[in-house]
């Protein structure tokens, strides 16, 4: 489960950062499975980019992602990956793992 003002990381897919939630919401209704592979990736990113008008970007599985805000049925979740901010749709099955640091005094 996703928890706001965490760092996370999904390791197996890039996962499509949409500009804001309408976005994500209208992508959303047409997605397949995300992409495993960097080409296909970026071939998802010109074909989404085009077909809504907006830019799309992606998130690199070795990239860490931090929650910023979700919708209540955490489908839709605003985060920050690296210097880009986007919207990502989350259908239920993907596998996030939390990043917890260890700290020592």
């Amino acid at each position: 489960m996703l928890n706001v003002g965490k760092l996370y990381s999904c390791s197996e897919y890039f996962l499509m950062l949409y500009p804001d939630k309408k976005t994500a919401v209208d992508a959303g209704r047409l997605l397949g499975a995300p992409a495993r592979q960097t080409a296909q990736a970026a071939a998802e990113l010109a074909y989404w980019s085009k077909r809504l008008g907006k830019p799309v970007n992606y998130c690199d599985p070795r990239t860490p992602l931090l929650v910023l805000s979700m919708t209540k049925k955490k489908t839709y979740i605003e985060v920050l990956v690296g210097d880009k901010r986007g919207w990502f749709v989350n259908d239920g099955w993907l596998e996030f793992k939390e990043i917890v640091e260890d700290y020592e005094d």
